[in-house]
């Protein structure tokens, strides 16, 4: 120290290259991951794009084939008075390729199932019949003997519960709690919600899905087209040699009309014509039918589209064929 001065000695820190290159790195971070961000989007907005425009153009391939159908339909019906297994209608459809896809299709005769709205029939004497037919079908095919009971609290309009059925008491007491429909049934899925049969079977459902719909009106089983399954519930004796027999003749030999198919049956049961006329009327079995159902599977580049669709050719319809339904199915 001189002169009473007083030295101080300066400390230098060293820069801080360590933090600025780790904010460098942070800040090329977040741009990577903003950039991967920005391209992921935008692939997936390509992906999205190219799905919808894939599937618009199978729906329009569906459109092409519903029409293509509707009119196979009606052109059948001026030329036939008879639906059976031997029309042209019901062989499979492709797989038939095309530009970028692949089509296939199948048209299915919905008067050859058991039509489980038919206990909305106004007529007392007629919907028992129905009724019992159902419960007789439940029975052959191991089913809830309650099963005509409770398909009728489903869909009759009170809420009043029939012996053996259920109604709005039940189902309001399950979690989650729901009523009965009160109204005719729009899919055969609805059998899933019913009481005691909420866990219906693998293999049993298959077979209910074969035998079984749902159709907004009153409709007939034609003879020609309904498996054993369902020709077995009509009445009680008709047994499975009697049906089996019947089988395999309409292959070759369809009912062109009903007396057809009851003189088979007086020759093969012996029974008095007018009893099985009693026992299978007009009102309940024919040989036409008026309800199809198309099943379409169309593969257009990312799109896999099933759809199905449920046609009319009701007479009251002045023999035009009109769609009834239609939903996206599994495919």
């Amino acid at each position: 120290m001189r002169g009473g001065e007083k030295i101080t000695k300066s400390v230098h820190k060293p820069p801080q290259k360590g933090f600025a290159l780790l904010t460098v790195l942070m800040i090329v971070a977040l741009i990577a991951m903003m950039g991967s961000q920005l391209m992921y989007e935008q692939y997936t907005h390509v992906k999205r794009s190219s799905h919808m425009m894939h599937q618009a153009q199978s729906f329009a391939v569906q459109w092409g084939v519903e029409s293509w159908v509707k009119k196979g339909l009606e052109l059948d019906l001026e030329n036939n008075k008879y639906d059976s297994l031997n029309d042209e209608w019901q062989a499979p459809f492709g797989p038939i390729p095309y530009e970028g896809g692949e089509i296939s299709a199948r048209l299915v005769d919905l008067n050859s199932r058991l039509n489980l709205n038919n206990v909305i029939e106004q007529d007392q004497k007629k919907r028992n019949i129905w009724l019992a037919v159902i419960k007789r079908y439940a029975l052959q095919n191991g089913l809830n003997s309650r099963f005509s009971s409770v398909v009728k609290d489903w869909i009759d309009a009170d809420d009043t519960p029939s012996n053996y059925g259920a109604e709005g008491n039940v189902y309001l007491l399950l979690k989650p709690a729901y009523n009965a429909a009160n109204q005719p049934m729009s899919m055969l899925s609805e059998l899933r919600l019913m009481d005691g049969l909420q866990r219906i079977e693998y293999d049993i459902w298959q077979v209910l899905k074969k035998d079984l719909t749902t159709l907004p009106t009153v409709t007939k089983i034609n003879v020609n087209t309904a498996d054993q399954r369902v020709l077995m519930a009509l009445a009680d004796w008709l047994d499975e040699a009697v049906v089996s027999a019947w089988i395999a003749q309409r292959l070759s030999e369809p009912a062109q009309k009903l007396s057809d198919f009851i003189d088979f049956l007086v020759q093969a049961k012996g029974l008095p014509r007018a009893e099985i006329i009693k026992g299978l009327p007009d009102w309940m079995v024919g040989v036409q039918s008026d309800y199809f159902l198309l099943n379409t599977q169309v593969d257009y580049g990312e799109s896999q589209q099933g759809l199905s669709a449920i046609f009319s050719r009701h007479p009251d319809n002045q023999n035009e064929v009109r769609l009834v339904q239609r939903w996206l199915s599994a495919g």
